[in-house]
């Protein structure tokens, strides 16, 4: 089974293995970059008042690799590695400290969390236009804060199991050509995944964990084409 840290090696090892592909064949394009995204809330008597407890603070960094192979014209086909890394919070208004006048919040709730992702995915570009669909094969996520979900034998800190028939992702963007072979690449990701159970066990119940999220991307991708 996969864990964080073969998730890890599995994204820093991508790009080199699809690096010696490509120089088999002009047809070959490699990509690799990150995103990036922040949340915050949080309470003042006026706006200028020193920052106390956040109500809401999330913040999300994540690393994406791609390697595809251009079919025809307009259409690539290929495989992507995605992991994210993040940390969120989540807490209600308690009123403020009497000596700083800074928020104060009770029942506090969140933690660390990393996701991995891996499968193939389809590339349609038009001139400078893109546009991705991929699926996720494999994958887990670890989440802090969820363990408020047991598995079926009661166990509240293994990885979640990635359900594969509801793990998908579409983006939309842009590629600018900076040189012969280089490009930047911008896109909106949007991703929507399910899942089924921690650590090779089905949830109690047998309940599924659904989450979906837009992210802003940037990248570099190294473009070998005839």
């Amino acid at each position: 089974m996969i864990n964080a840290r073969h998730a890890e090696a599995l994204v820093l090892l991508f790009l080199p293995m699809v690096f010696v592909q490509a120089q088999d064949s002009l047809r070959w394009n490699i990509e690799a970059g990150i995103t990036y995204s922040a949340f915050q809330q949080q309470v003042k008597a006026e706006v200028g008042d020193p920052r106390g407890e956040r109500l809401v603070n999330e913040t999300e960094f994540g690393i994406l690799a791609i390697g595809s192979y251009r079919l025809w014209e307009v259409i690539h086909v290929g495989a992507f590695a995605q992991f994210d890394r993040g940390n969120r919070h989540a807490a209600r208004f308690s009123g403020f400290d009497p000596a700083t006048g800074k928020t104060v919040t009770k029942d506090k709730i969140g933690g660390n969390y990393r996701e991995f992702w891996f499968g193939p995915m389809v590339r349609v570009q038009w001139k400078s236009l893109t546009g991705e669909a991929g699926w996720a094969l494999t994958g887990f996520r670890d989440d802090d804060a969820r363990r408020d979900l047991a598995s079926a034998n009661g166990d509240t800190t293994g990885s979640f199991d990635l359900l594969p028939s509801v793990a998908f992702f579409g983006s939309l963007g842009a590629i600018v050509s900076l040189n012969e072979e280089l490009s930047l690449v911008v896109r909106f990701e949007y991703r929507l995944r399910y899942y089924k159970g921690r650590g090779g066990v089905l949830f109690r119940d047998q309940i599924e964990h659904g989450m979906q999220n837009i992210t802003p991307y940037i990248g570099i991708a190294w473009q070998f084409s005839s």
